[in-house]
């Protein structure tokens, strides 16, 4: 669908019974694209995310987050001749993803033993390897082995300033970490080590060199959840030891991947889930609403009589984007006046009559001291204005074969010329 947006102006008029009534313009995109709908609930806020057709293809946010209000929300895609995925995800007002500060912590980066961002050091410093992975195609693989009894070491550190991040003092952190022993021999260790630094690089705190298990034969995680980072940390060192004793067949062999140090939620019990969605190709007009301002579409329904009921508003401004979809060619009509100033009839303006049977006519005040033609609007769906009527510069319209037991939805724009 090719994608447009017009710039449209919108009178708006405050709710019957107010004392001061209101007029304002305000700017309206006319747009088309892909809609993203989905039922909402008022507990819960909402991101909207696209990938493309690849599978492979990442998941981006569509937007900011919409909080939920126990009714239909949905998100205009505007990109037009692009094969896209959608997802919805719900989530918990104010839910922080979790998030690794550390770089290249899947060691998938690098050459053929060295890996990006990462400093080996000691005597026999870990390599990286395709032999073995826990995610990805690539791990650090360490193997020490004693020469008689003098005792080997191997070590891999990163700060996080390596990968262009900062550390927030006051805030917790998550460290994590799979390992896989394939060798554990007489006195062999391993331990991980944090400093928490300072901005000149000073130490303030530290875990120092805490020994963990891992299992040997299969991939372990280790978790070490809620270290605090002290007041004025902006830097963090991590550091892996692997280490022999001064025996003889002193030996370990050891791989590593998957190392995350992460501030945000990862309570798997909070993480966002996708909802069920709808995806549809549209075409609507949009703007911005005031609280508790009514706007056209206005609504009236044909009893069995055939006599027609009162008018309804069916849109009450939340403070947030109010849209009408309107079909493809409507859209088109719309784009094709951008030269002009467009602005949707104010309620206050409009009123409906019902002269003969199968007939609804639409009264409006005439717009003085301006250039101005007029479109009516309408259709039978709620939310979707699918028909048009230019009646030029006559201030009414009729809508022809109207039949008892019908609702129609009705709406009016201003296209303003300039002055006379």
């Amino acid at each position: 669908m090719k994608f447009f947006s017009a710039s449209i102006a919108v009178i708006i008029q405050a709710l019957p019974g107010a004392s001061v009534l209101f007029a304002e313009v305000i700017p309206v995109s006319v747009e088309s694209g892909t809609e993203v709908s989905w039922q909402s609930s008022g507990e819960f806020e909402y991101q909207v995310q696209y990938a493309g057709g690849d599978r492979s293809e990442m998941w981006e946010d569509l937007g900011p987050r919409i909080p939920g209000n126990d009714a239909m929300r949905s998100v205009l895609d505007p990109e037009a001749g692009v094969v896209r995925r959608y997802r919805v995800l719900q989530m918990r007002p104010g839910f922080v993803p979790a998030s690794s500060v550390l770089a290249n912590g899947s060691f998938e980066e690098g050459d053929e033993s060295f890996v990006d961002d990462w400093a080996g050091v000691a005597s026999h410093p870990p390599v990286r390897s395709t032999k073995e992975a826990h995610g990805g195609s690539f791990s650090m693989h360490c193997k020490l082995a004693n020469e008689g009894s003098t005792p080997q070491e191997g070590a891999l550190a990163q700060a996080v300033s390596a990968g262009g991040n900062k550390i927030r003092g006051g805030t917790r952190y998550d460290l994590s970490f799979w390992t896989k022993n394939i060798s554990v021999g007489p006195s062999y260790i391993q331990q991980y080590h944090l400093d928490w630094l300072g901005e000149s690089g000073e130490v303030l705190a530290s875990r120092n060199f805490v020994p963990f298990q891992a299992k040997t034969g299969g991939w372990k995680k280790t978790s070490v959840p809620g270290l605090l980072a002290p007041d004025g940390a902006v830097d963090a060192l991590i550091k892996f030891r692997f280490v022999t004793g001064a025996v003889a067949n002193g030996h370990g062999e050891v791989y590593l991947d998957d190392v995350a140090f992460e501030t945000g939620n990862s309570d798997p019990a909070r993480q966002p889930g996708a909802v069920k969605i709808e995806t549809n190709l549209t075409s609507r007009i949009s703007w911005p609403t005031r609280k508790n301002w009514i706007y056209l579409p206005f609504e009236t329904g044909i009893d069995a009589s055939g006599a027609r009921s009162s008018l309804r508003p069916t849109i009450t401004g939340d403070g947030e984007t109010a849209a009408v979809k309107v079909s493809a060619a409507i859209a088109a009509e719309l784009q094709a006046l951008q030269g002009s100033s467009i602005s949707l009839l104010s309620p206050g303006d409009l009123s409906v009559r019902q002269p003969r049977k199968g007939q609804l006519t639409l009264d409006w005040k005439e717009i003085e001291g301006r250039k101005v033609t007029y479109r009516v609007l309408h259709g039978t769906r709620p939310g979707l204005l699918s028909r048009s009527i230019n009646t030029g510069r006559a201030t009414s319209g009729i809508i022809e074969e109207v039949k008892a037991g019908d609702r129609h939805y009705l709406s009016v724009l201003v296209v303003d010329g300039g002055t006379q």
